[in-house]
């Protein structure tokens, strides 16, 4: 499009503002409305010798006097396109022998869209400020939405010549009415991630030329290096590989239902619900327990990230030597440090929080998502047979641990004193045998 807004630039003009003798209904006092009168007037005069940024000078102040008057906020609009404008359509010689300092045409044109829109919020029966709107919507090349600002102002005054003129100057100028008319972009197989078979989400691009999805990407390469199309090996960090931000827009645009849906499905595997909880199958952890772990396995890495990237919970449970399966109750653990090792494991450091009861389990992608339960603790009363009860089993219990670690620490001595003794009959062995 050479000059984008030529039919509209021909088609508006500034306004004069008017002088109303009495102020009757203007609501201000006769001399502050003589004082907006003049510095709008001023305004005008400016904007009409082209100088626009004395006249957006002058209608600022006088908006300051007048806050929301839709005359002077239309000419202000406009002196916004027509800077904005100018620029755009300033030679690379003019740039390189003259620079000029200040806003850039792009601020220009949303300062302009502004004012435009809230003079459709005060007075939307007029098909002005639709035409300034859509001016202001080419200069930041939205021909699209320029479009439909037009519409929207023929629907107020369906007989406006000057709305039609400048409808029929953007269609042939830009072929949105074609395109408004063509059929959207055909799904095919280069849009779909070859791991999962759905619609690529968050696309990433290989060296070697295949897209997949990021996350497909991050659980293929768990179980190696290489491309999972031509087995070409990846010399790349997936956690830090960046999205392929074309391939992105090109799917969002043409797709925006499915990839609604996709972005939907990947949240509700990140940020699991309240009673939602992924399962780590290893050992008993108790509220307020700290603990180290090393995850190493493909779909605890997923796991894992998926965790990191949602609220940094998960559910750590036992297997019940009677049943072989997993235990009916676990605790909750939140991920205190993750540490990404350069091998595709993790170094965690969890804390036990709560526990819970799991109703029902089943597996995700290789691991374990459960609907939990939380236990909530009941105090006993103070002096009943329950609490006695249950002082003297944890008082048994804690003479067992003690008992425990005193024979653990007898039986090391007995160890090392057996140890030392078999290291010194070797030594005289030796030296037996060497005289």
């Amino acid at each position: 499009m050479g000059s984008p807004g030529a039919a509209f630039s021909a088609a508006l003009a500034a306004e004069d503002f008017p002088l109303v003798e009495g102020q009757e209904g203007m609501g201000m006092a006769p001399d502050k409305y003589r004082e907006v009168f003049d510095l709008a007037q001023r305004g005008t005069r400016a904007f009409r010798d082209r100088r626009f940024d004395e006249a957006i000078s002058f209608y600022s102040k006088a908006l300051n006097l007048r806050p929301g008057d839709p005359i002077i906020l239309s000419n202000r609009s406009l002196a916004f396109c027509r800077i904005s404008q100018l620029l755009r359509e300033r030679s690379a010689a003019d740039s390189e022998y003259q620079p000029l300092n200040g806003l850039d045409p792009t601020t220009h044109a949303e300062l302009a869209l502004k004012d435009a829109e809230k003079i459709i919020s005060i007075n939307s029966n007029s098909p002005r400020p639709y035409l300034l709107k859509a001016y202001a919507l080419i200069l930041l090349e939205h021909y699209h939405e320029a479009r439909e600002a037009l519409l929207a102002g023929l629907q107020v005054d369906p007989l406006s010549h000057v709305l039609q003129t400048c409808l029929s100057d953007l269609d042939r100028n830009t072929n949105i009415a074609a395109g408004a008319r063509r059929a959207r972009l055909d799904r095919t197989d280069d849009f779909e991630c070859t791991l999962c078979f759905k619609l690529l989400y968050e696309p990433v691009t290989t060296p070697c030329g295949h897209s997949f999805c990021r996350s497909c990407l991050h659980q293929s390469m768990d179980h190696g290096n290489k491309c999972p199309m031509c087995r070409t090996v990846l010399f790349i960090g997936p956690r830090t590989y960046p999205i392929s931000v074309t391939l992105s827009n090109i799917i969002q645009r043409n797709f925006p239902e499915e990839y609604a849906e996709r972005r939907s499905e990947h949240e509700t595997m990140t940020y699991a619900g309240v009673d939602l909880m992924p399962l780590f199958v290893m050992d008993v952890v108790l509220p307020c327990q700290k603990m180290a772990l090393n995850i190493f396995e493909p779909r605890y890495r997923l796991m894992v990230r998926r965790i990191m990237e949602g609220n940094h919970r998960m559910g750590m449970v036992a297997i019940d030597s009677a049943t072989g399966t997993v235990a009916d109750c676990g605790c909750e653990v939140e991920i205190l440090e993750c540490e990404p090792l350069p091998d595709g494991r993790f170094y965690l450091e969890v804390e036990g929080s709560r526990r819970f009861r799991i109703l029902r389990s089943w597996d995700q992608d290789g691991y374990r998502v459960a609907e939990v339960e939380w236990l909530q603790d009941t105090p006993l009363p103070e002096g009943s047979q329950e609490r006695r009860e249950l002082i003297e089993l944890a008082n048994g219990a804690s003479e067992l641990a003690r008992a425990y670690i005193r024979r653990a620490r007898e039986t090391q001595g007995e160890q090392d004193i057996w140890i030392l003794r078999a290291c010194l009959d070797h030594r005289i062995l030796k030296n037996l045998a060497s005289g």
